[in-house]
């Protein structure tokens, strides 16, 4: 059945009184004759603009609410309504203080913080993006603390802020929920060895490979770790060839394999394979070992050319400037 338009409003104003109260205080005292006329005003300013935002009249939409907000400043749903119609309007500095009010009246207002989350990250504010991220993901975490999701999403927010031990934190709780997920087990594995404690790191590899003996990434990892200490080469061989043969097309996993070979000695072989590796992907590491390879062979021209074109993809890298400097000094006392 299809209302007429004034049975429409009627039915909307009705739902705005029952579903936001909030316009009504609930002291006897307060109910003199200029806070009723008053909250009147503000409600019918609102109640409009709220049927001008469903007809996606955005300007008229927040005429009616800054004049609700005339008669009404504390009411934070108005805020919201006039914050969330900046935003369509593309207004992002006007929005924000209307959103940044609304936590002022309803701190635990999660949409709010959504919409903030929305509009740093257009505005390439992603440390301010990030912050409205956790504070929603922790509210939603302390209600729901067997949710493992979102346990994930808020490892996977740390971990790009490079908050290791908070993601770690994170991580943990997942796996004290789960504790034969060896996906987790490789994430807070690869999280360890970012704070430098390879001992916890190697554990957590070595439950996951025993969980899942096809996890390629658990087996790459450790043999990785084993290639750069330079120790147990020849079952970093063994883990990192498994991985290759799970996923053969890997560009990270390829240039592991060309490590052990450095870390052998086999400094021609180490070349073939991280050519290999280059080949499937561009990346300064590779590069990087590429240089060092070349360089111990003698091959000054090659050195300098992998290591320059490693710092076009990632410059400041202070390891790989110190040995191209060296090399450069080498070159010009020869």
């Amino acid at each position: 059945m299809q209302l007429g338009i004034g049975k429409t409003i009627s039915v909307i104003v009705l739902n705005l009184v029952l579903v936001t109260g909030i316009f009504f205080t609930t002291t006897a005292e307060a109910f003199t004759y200029e806070n009723r006329v008053s909250t009147a005003k503000s409600m019918a300013h609102y109640t409009i603009g709220y049927i001008y935002d469903l007809l996606g009249e955005s300007e008229r939409a927040v005429f009616e609410y800054e004049m609700a907000l005339h008669y009404d400043e504390s009411s934070y749903l108005i805020h919201l309504r006039l914050g969330t119609d900046y935003a369509r309007l593309n207004m992002l500095n006007e929005s924000i203080a209307e959103l940044k009010t609304v936590q002022q009246y309803n701190a635990d207002d999660l949409q709010s913080h959504y919409l903030l989350a929305l509009i740093y990250s257009t505005l390439r504010q992603y440390d301010e993006a990030a912050a409205e991220y956790e504070y929603i993901l922790q509210t939603f975490s302390e209600s729901e603390p067997e949710n493992i999701e979102i346990y994930g999403y808020l490892g996977q927010l740390y971990y790009s802020q490079r908050k290791f031990d908070k993601a770690i934190g994170q991580f943990e709780k997942i796996l004290e929920l789960d504790p034969e997920n060896a996906d987790v087990m490789y994430l807070l594995g690869s999280l360890y060895l970012e704070v430098k404690n390879e001992s916890a790191a190697i554990k957590l590899l070595k439950q996951s490979i025993v969980i899942d003996p096809e996890h390629d990434g658990s087996l790459n990892t450790l043999g990785y770790i084993y290639a750069e200490s330079g120790e147990n080469l020849d079952e970093a061989k063994s883990l990192i060839e498994k991985a290759l043969e799970i996923n053969p097309e890997n560009g990270a996993y390829m240039d592991s394999l060309g490590w052990v070979y450095y870390q052998k000695g086999d400094y021609r072989k180490a070349i073939e394979v991280f050519e290999r590796a280059h080949r499937l992907m561009k990346d300064p590491v590779i590069y990087e070992h590429l240089g060092d390879a070349y360089n111990k062979l003698g091959d000054y021209e090659q050195a300098l050319k992998y290591w320059e074109l490693s710092l076009q993809l990632l410059p400041q890298q202070e390891n790989v400037i110190k040995k191209l400097n060296d090399v450069k000094s080498i070159q010009a006392s020869m």
